[in-house]
């Protein structure tokens, strides 16, 4: 992390925290291809809206803790789409696994979009934007309304942790 420096510090106590980075844009994702549920070809870089804070959460179909995490991010992004904040679920079964996402995410209690795309890349840009190994699913990162990425986590997040950290942020 070497365009950061190492100043990472812990956000909030226990495990439930967010890793905090130096502030970034979101050009390691520029290129990072992405489909939508509806089959349209995008970017993982333009999926993150400007002007609203953006959870990604990464995830795939076989993932336990990933189902817990849903109802939780589901009232997270029911609660801020309107004003300040924003869920963008990427699911990293792949595109040849596309007919298999769209029918887990009708059965599940999702309210935010899906994208779908490739583990490795995926992988690779977020190791590129942290520094650290992408270690599996569930994996967050957090972006700014500037569209930098500012904070990251890997496993369980609590339901207060996303709401405390937009409300700290100015």
């Amino acid at each position: 992390m070497r365009a950061w420096g190492h100043a990472r510090r812990h956000w909030l106590a226990a495990a439930s925290a967010l890793l905090m980075l130096g502030l970034t844009g979101i050009t390691q994702a520029a290129g990072v291809p992405v489909k939508t549920l509806a089959g349209a070809d995008s970017t993982f870089a333009e999926q993150i809206q400007p002007g609203h804070w953006t959870v990604v959460m990464i995830w795939t179909t076989y993932c336990g803790i990933c189902r817990k995490q849903y109802p939780l991010l589901s009232a997270f992004h029911n609660a801020h789409e309107a004003r300040d904040a924003q869920v963008l679920g990427v699911a990293l079964d792949g595109v040849a696994a596309m007919d298999e996402v769209r029918a887990y995410v009708a059965k599940k209690p999702f309210s935010y979009p899906t994208v779908v795309a490739d583990a490795e890349v995926i992988g690779k840009m977020f190791e590129s934007a942290t520094g650290e190994e992408f270690t599996g699913t569930p994996t967050y990162m957090m972006f700014n309304p500037k569209r930098q990425l500012v904070a990251f986590k890997s496993g369980v997040i609590a339901a207060n942790t996303l709401e405390d950290y937009v409300k700290s942020k100015p």
